[in-house]
């Protein structure tokens, strides 16, 4: 798979490049309305992997600047959702694509009108990112709970209804989504899990 990480993107992206290699996509938005969280907003960059000269720009209606490999910027709009106490940002195939620079892979390996999520939380001027993990997201559901379909080796696809998916985030989106236990119930000094960041804000985003 050919992706290209350069200068911040190399930390930027050490959580979402573990989507190229396992990635698990949902066939609809568990609620009706999407939304903007304005706890966002601010300049963020990796809280671990060492320093950087370039940020990401969330202003206070979530206008995404993002900086690409040439030294442009991919302007963006984050919309997400809360659900059982947690929130959930959600990006189409075209957005991730964008995103991940990996020149049509993930739009070719998402279903039709499909969506990713990735579960965040702030804190301050702390956030954490996770992504799902396909282990988990392919578990036997209680009944009533979206499904895991697996689409190859490494892909799964959650299918059922907006209902039925929004029953399974508030059942197991701790386990689903990863490291969310080891990484914030076990403290800042426990190893994170897999598929999980750590984001530092160095500057708000000032008052219009």
């Amino acid at each position: 798979m050919n992706v290209s990480f350069a200068g911040v993107r190399v930390a930027v992206l050490s959580l979402l490049s573990l989507a190229l290699s396992a990635c698990v996509t949902f066939e609809r938005v568990p609620v009706a309305e999407l939304g903007c969280d304005p706890a966002l907003a601010g300049e963020w960059r990796p809280a671990r992997n060492g320093p950087s000269d370039r940020t990401i720009v969330i202003s206070a209606d979530c206008t995404v600047l993002w900086p690409e490999d040439d030294g442009g910027t991919y302007t963006t709009t984050l919309e997400g959702f809360a659900l059982g106490g947690s929130r959930y940002l959600v990006f189409t195939p075209t957005v991730a694509d964008r995103l991940m620079s990996s020149d049509g892979d993930m739009l070719r390996r998402a279903p039709k009108d499909s969506v990713y999520l990735a579960r965040y939380r702030v804190d301050g001027d702390s956030a954490v990112v996770w992504l799902a993990d396909p282990d988990e997201a392919m578990r036997a559901p209680a009944k009533g709970q979206a499904t895991g379909v697996r689409l190859d080796e490494t892909d799964v696809h959650v299918k059922g209804s907006r209902a039925a998916i929004a029953k399974l985030l508030r059942a197991r989106g701790d386990t689903i989504f990863a490291g969310q236990r080891d990484g914030m119930q076990q403290g800042a000094k426990q190893q994170d899990g897999r598929g999980v960041m750590r984001l530092q804000r160095v500057a708000p985003v000032a008052a219009p």
